[in-house]
């Protein structure tokens, strides 16, 4: 496995992660074979879990923000009965309760369904939420209880794929920060009975497909080209989850050297943040709407500046 010289990547990279690795570590062994220090990703998987991963390395990190806070999509199979500490199958099972009376698919799919849109969920016990630079299962695992409160999360769309005996597969639409574990150990309470996952697949995150990522199969022997030549340019990538506003050269210059401007443009919602493209599809940066006059144009504030972030391949190669 070839790494290559430290040098300076910017870009985007999807990763059907393979189960038994951290989100961390991925993150980690792909800067490390591209040389490049910085490198985040816009949405963690458990260690169990495989599917999207998207992985931001360079001026590209900018941009993770806006990447995270987009809807997800996820395949999760869901075993009624028992309850673990985990609320997968990770773990060891700390409630055993009868399955379900009301074991049809009318029931399952409405209790599935009980609550959509934004919902109050209480993480799990063992996740990686930080608390005073904590993560909670470290404390877990230094035998500290971990009491989570309930915070809003974002819940849009919940389907049945199959139904067995006492399992049941669903795909899920949510937004940033929603745990599936957790549904599934408040769906158990739902019906009545007592819930965990058995599997989770990540299909879609911050407008990556499945389709469009370095496939688990590759991973193994992954080589630096191979990684350079699937990396999006951040810019493309924004294009995806976000909005965008044409702007001229003279509005690029202003915005570039920070200053609020006035564009033209009709249906901006004040509050809003676009992706501004200035001349020859350059990114200028994230911008957010302040004033929209009567839906005759609005005032652009820079939020995050993108004008380095366009650049995808190393330098000096």
């Amino acid at each position: 496995m070839a790494r290559r010289k430290p040098a300076r990547v910017h870009g985007v990279v999807a990763i059907d992660k393979p189960a038994g690795m951290t989100s961390r570590q991925i993150v980690s062994r792909i800067g490390w074979l591209l040389g490049e220090k910085r490198g985040g990703h816009t949405g963690t998987l458990d260690p169990a879990a495989i599917g999207v991963l998207v992985l931001a390395f360079g001026h590209a990190t900018k941009a993770v923000r806006w990447l995270t806070n987009t809807a997800k999509t996820y395949k999760t199979t869901v075993r009624f009965g028992t309850s673990t500490s985990t609320d997968d199958a990770q773990s060891e099972v700390v409630t055993s309760r009868p399955l379900p009376t009301s074991w049809t698919t009318e029931a399952l799919v409405a209790a599935a369904n009980r609550e959509l849109g934004v919902i109050a969920q209480v993480p799990p016990a063992v996740s990686a939420l930080k608390r005073d630079g904590v993560r909670d299962y470290e404390r877990v695992r230094q035998g500290e209880r971990v009491i989570r409160e309930a915070r809003p999360v974002r819940l849009d769309e919940v389907r049945l794929l199959t139904m067995t005996a006492e399992e049941a597969t669903f795909e899920l639409t949510c937004g940033a920060g929603f745990y599936v574990r957790a549904w599934a150990r408040d769906l158990g309470s739902a019906m009545g009975s007592a819930a965990h996952i058995t599997s989770l697949q990540r299909t879609s995150c911050s407008g990556f497909e499945l389709s469009e990522c370095i496939s688990s199969e590759d991973f193994a022997d992954l080589e630096v080209g191979a990684i350079e030549r699937r990396l999006v340019p951040v810019a493309a990538c924004l294009r995806r989850v976000m909005s965008v506003v044409l702007v001229d050269a003279e509005v690029t210059a202003r915005l570039q050297h920070g200053q609020k401007v006035w564009i033209a443009d009709e249906g901006l919602q004040a509050g809003a943040e676009l992706l501004a493209i200035g001349p020859g599809e350059q990114p200028v940066c994230v911008a957010e709407v302040l004033v929209s006059a009567s839906g005759t144009g609005a005032v652009l504030r820079v939020v995050r500046g993108l004008a380095l972030a366009a650049e995808t391949a190393p330098e000096g190669t």
